[in-house]
C-alpha cells in the first residue's frame, strides 16, 4: 500500500512538472526595457495587424513608445504586439472598448460595425490627394468625428495616422475602366462602404480575415483585392498578383485608439505625455508610410506586376459609376455629417 502511494506521488508530480512545461504559446511584445516592471509602473499593450519588421506601423508604434517613456521618466511603459498577435483588427477594437487591450492601431475598417458615422471616409473617390485628407481628418469635421466615436463607444482616439489610398490588384486583367471589374471576385475588409464599391462597379466583394488573404489569392480562392500599396507589398501580395491598378478609390486612415476609461484613470501629465507621443507618432507614421508606398510602387514593377496609375479623367469615369454609393449611404448616415463632410472635402479638393 505505501509503494502504491509514493507511485501516485511521483505520478501527480510528473503530471505538474510536465503541464507547467507544456504552456500555450503567449503573445510577446516589442520593445521594451528587458526588465519586470515595477509595481508603480504602469504598462499599455498597444496592438496592431502589420508585420512586426520593415513595417512603418510598427516603427511608428515603436517611437510613440519610446516618447511616452521619456515623457512620464519611465512610469509608463508601452508595449507593443503587432501582427495580429491579440487578435485580427476586430478583435483588438472590441479589446479595447472592453479594456482588455489598453491602446491599438487600426484601420478603420473594423470601425463601422460600432461606429457608422466613420463610413462618411470610405466614400469612393472623396479626396484627390493625401494633403486634402489630412487638411479634413486633423480639422474641425475630423476631430467631430473623434468626438462622436467616444460618446458613442468609450473609445478615445489620439490621432489619426495614414494607411492610405486603396488601390485594386488582380490576377485575371488590368483595371482601367469600371467595366473590367465586372465578375472578378474581390477581397474586401468586412466594411459595407468598401463591398459597396466592388458591388456597384460590379466585382463580387468578397470579405475575409487578413491573415488569410495572400493564401487565398495564391490557390485563386479569389481573383484580386483592395489595399494601399504598403500592406500589398509588407503582405507580399504582389508576389501573387499580375496587375495593380492606382486608382485610390478610398482613403483609408489609420485611427491610434485608447480606452477611455483607462485614459480617465490616468493622471493629467501621463495623459498630456500620451497625447504628445500621439501627434509623434501621426507624423511620423505618415511620414513612413508615404516613403514605404514610393518604394513599394518601385517594388511592384521590379517584381512583374503590371502597374498602372489612372489619369484624373479615368478616375472621373470611376467616380460617376460609384455614385450610387453615395446614394445608398446617404439614407443610413447622418445626413447632415454628410453634407459636412462632402463640403469640407470639396474646399480641400480646391473644388
Amino acid at each position: 500500500m505505501k509503494k502504491f502511494c509514493a507511485f501516485i506521488v511521483v505520478a501527480v508530480l510528473i503530471i505538474s512538472l510536465l503541464s507547467g512545461c507544456g504552456g500555450g504559446r503567449q503573445a510577446q511584445p516589442q520593445g521594451g526595457s528587458g526588465t519586470a516592471p515595477s509595481q508603480d509602473t504602469i504598462t499599455i499593450k498597444l496592438a496592431h495587424a502589420s508585420p512586426a519588421t520593415n513595417d512603418r506601423l510598427e516603427a511608428s508604434c515603436q517611437e510613440f513608445a519610446k516618447a511616452v517613456k521619456e515623457k512620464t521618466n519611465g512610469k509608463i511603459i508601452v508595449q507593443t504586439y503587432p501582427a495580429s498577435q491579440l487578435g485580427g483588427e476586430r478583435e483588438e477594437l472590441e479589446g479595447v472598448q472592453m479594456g482588455t487591450i489598453e491602446m491599438a492601431a487600426l484601420s478603420s475598417g473594423p470601425f463601422p460595425g460600432i461606429f457608422p458615422d466613420i463610413m462618411v471616409f470610405d466614400m469612393p473617390y472623396l479626396f484627390f490627394s493625401r494633403e486634402a485628407a489630412f487638411k479634413v481628418l486633423d480639422g474641425p469635421v475630423g476631430q467631430e468625428i473623434l468626438d462622436r466615436l467616444l460618446q458613442k463607444t468609450g473609445i478615445r482616439a489620439l490621432a489619426w495616422g495614414e494607411n492610405g489610398f486603396r488601390h485594386f490588384t488582380n490576377n485575371v486583367r488590368p483595371i482601367l475602366k469600371p467595366e473590367d471589374l465586372k465578375g472578378l471576385k474581390i477581397r474586401t475588409m468586412e466594411n459595407p462602404a468598401h463591398m459597396a464599391i466592388v458591388r456597384t462597379l460590379g466585382g463580387d466583394p468578397t470579405p475575409m480575415a487578413f491573415g488569410e488573404v495572400y493564401t487565398a489569392l495564391a490557390q485563386k480562392t479569389v481573383d484580386g483585392q483592395e489595399n494601399p500599396v504598403s500592406l500589398i507589398t509588407s503582405m507580399k501580395f504582389h508576389e501573387v498578383q499580375k496587375y495593380c491598378t492606382l486608382d485610390g478609390h478610398v482613403y483609408n486612415p489609420y485611427l491610434l485608439i485608447i480606452n477611455d476609461k483607462f485614459f480617465q484613470s490616468l493622471d493629467a501629465d501621463s495623459q498630456k505625455a500620451l497625447q504628445e507621443a500621439a501627434a509623434l507618432w501621426r507624423d511620423v507614421e505618415r511620414k513612413l508610410n508615404e516613403e514605404q508606398v514610393q518604394a513599394g510602387v518601385k517594388l511592384m514593377k521590379d517584381a512583374g506586376v503590371q502597374v498602372d496609375e489612372l489619369t484624373t479623367e479615368q478616375k472621373e469615369v470611376f467616380r460617376k459609376a460609384t455614385q450610387p454609393v453615395y446614394d445608398e449611404f446617404a439614407k443610413q448616415l447622418d445626413p447632415a455629417l454628410m453634407e459636412k463632410v462632402l463640403k469640407a472635402a470639396q474646399e480641400a479638393n480646391g473644388i
